[in-house]
């Protein structure tokens, strides 16, 4: 079983070094009550969906109505444990590693929101999916803004967060905003490894969770070799999230905010200028959570997707 050796966490203390939000996280660490996530089950598959090898997780009652849930980066769908009993009790839930992250199939050229969507496009054509309530973290925010703009979508609703596509000053930690402006520290950041990006996240990105075992093995194994070219989705993300923030006020479908109050990668003041850029939409903070709010916060995040899916998202 593949573990955060001490290269990783080395690397990732490194990358510390230029990361002054770190000492208000620490403190937040030091102040909550920690927990590793419970080590659940979630049943994995590979399944060949429009030309690519794409792993998936799906469970719950199939008349119920569907939740998609999207992978985060550096992580995978194994990174929603903490809510996956509670969601599939409810719902029929279809967890996707997008294409590129964790262990589906892809490359740098699938490295942008616009690609991300178009991959979901196809999915969801071949798994003929409807009336779906996209769920995308992180990556998968810019991916499921992307596919709800620029495709006649399948959507029941969007609950984004975390993630690029909020208008006005995109706040980003300043260790993303130089992966995002340094061709020099990317490449230098893929040679590390997959490890030390996990290691940096899990500092960084969390605030109570610490990932089990199963989760870190998991991470650690989709991403070995692969650094080099996921990196490239940070190449040009300003630019993407300029481009998907230019046009959310078109998303005409209910959509649910979500982030962590101290998220300190994609700054929380990014949720309100989305919330208020979005013709219809709720917003949801969660107390003592980081860029990983929905490890930090497992049984927040599964009422709020409940309330959201069977009630909420019909108010508007």
């Amino acid at each position: 079983m593949k573990t955060l050796s001490i290269y990783d966490r080395l690397n990732a203390s490194a990358l510390m070094l230029v990361s002054p939000e770190w000492s208000n996280v620490k403190a937040a660490q030091k102040a909550a009550v920690s927990f590793e996530t419970p080590n659940v089950t979630i049943p994995t598959e590979i399944r060949t969906l429009a030309g690519r090898k794409i792993r998936l997780a799906e469970a719950g009652p199939s008349d119920a109505p569907l939740v998609v849930l999207l992978s985060p980066f550096p992580e995978s769908i194994l990174t929603f444990a903490g809510s996956w009993a509670a969601l599939t009790a409810e719902f029929r839930v279809i967890a996707i590693d997008l294409p590129g992250f964790g262990a589906s199939e892809g490359d740098r050229h699938d490295m942008s929101p616009i690609a991300q969507g178009n991959h979901l496009a196809a999915i969801f054509e071949a798994l003929d999916l409807n009336d779906i309530h996209l769920v995308g973290p992180d990556v998968g925010m810019g991916a499921a803004l992307a596919y709800a703009i620029h495709h006649e979508h399948r959507l029941s609703s969007l609950v984004v967060g975390h993630g690029p596509g909020a208008p006005g000053p995109f706040k980003l930690a300043r260790m993303i905003s130089i992966l995002a402006a340094s061709r020099f520290m990317r490449s230098a950041t893929a040679m590390l490894g997959a490890g030390p990006l996990l290691a940096f996240t899990s500092k960084l990105g969390a605030i109570r969770h610490r990932s089990n075992a199963t989760q870190v093995d998991d991470y650690k194994r989709t991403y070995s070799g692969r650094a080099a070219e996921v990196i490239h989705w940070f190449e040009d993300l300003r630019a993407n999230a300029t481009e998907l923030a230019n046009r959310v006020n078109e998303i005409d479908i209910p959509t649910l905010v979500f982030w962590g109050d101290l998220d300190v990668m994609f700054d929380i003041s990014n949720a309100h200028q989305l919330h208020e850029a979005l013709p219809k939409s709720k917003i949801q903070i969660f107390p003592e959570a980081g860029h990983l709010s929905w490890s930090d916060q497992p049984k927040l995040f599964g009422s709020m997707i409940t309330d959201w899916v069977k009630a909420d998202h019909k108010k508007f």
